[in-house]
């Protein structure tokens, strides 16, 4: 019973390993989906925010497969749903896979993920991200006259034109952007990962 009770109490996201790999690739399909879903709503929302990462994060939370596959296909799939979108795009894939890096090297060093450690994983996603974001862009720009299309083109355009470079102008609106929109996406996706888990109790209770 006391070896039991132990188990229970460390049960963490880890503990889906052992479920069979079809578990994480349907759910890295269904949320890869799913994320083109929130896309869509939120491209009707005047806030300017990305909302593209909410299920990869929830299924990053399931394992490394499903959050992988969760992360490609949206973008694969982004390639071929809407027009003029040039293959060069598939390179910001970057970011959502480092957000599944991110969060299972985290769960492997912390075991368990509650509440303060999603505030950590907030500003630590947002950052690299924006990080990464401002690099991919700015390299865009030399090789081929990249031009920003994204919900921060504007501010961009305000800096860039006055006489900050290219990459300061893509990096520093990034930050807030990613932070509020990281923190709707971290933080709705624990909590899907959490009901989900509840409701199909694919693992133990955390």
């Amino acid at each position: 019973m006391e070896n039991e009770s132990l188990e229970n109490q460390t049960a963490s996201p880890e503990s889906l390993f052992k479920k069979p790999l079809l578990i994480q690739i349907l759910l890295g399909i269904a949320f890869g989906l799913l994320n083109h879903g929130v896309y869509f709503l939120q491209s009707f929302n005047p806030v300017p925010l990305y909302m593209d990462t909410l299920f990869t994060v929830t299924a990053s939370f399931f394992g490394p497969v499903s959050g992988v596959i969760a992360a490609a296909l949206y973008h694969v799939l982004y390639l071929f749903i809407y027009p003029n979108v040039e293959v060069s795009s598939l390179v910001w894939m970057i970011c959502s896979l480092s957000i599944v890096l991110i969060i299972r090297l985290y769960i492997k060093i912390r075991k368990k993920v509650e509440f303060p450690d999603i505030i950590l994983l907030i500003f630590l996603i947002a950052l690299i991200i924006s990080l990464e974001g401002a690099i991919i862009f700015t390299i865009l720009n030399t090789m081929a006259d990249f031009v920003e299309d994204s919900q921060i083109k504007f501010m961009y355009a305000l800096l860039n034109s006055n006489s900050f470079s290219v990459f300061v102008s893509a990096l520093l609106p990034r930050v807030p952007v990613n932070i509020l929109d990281k923190a709707i996406c971290v933080f709705l996706g624990w909590f899907s990962y959490k009901g989900i888990q509840k409701l199909f109790k694919l693992s133990k209770k955390a």
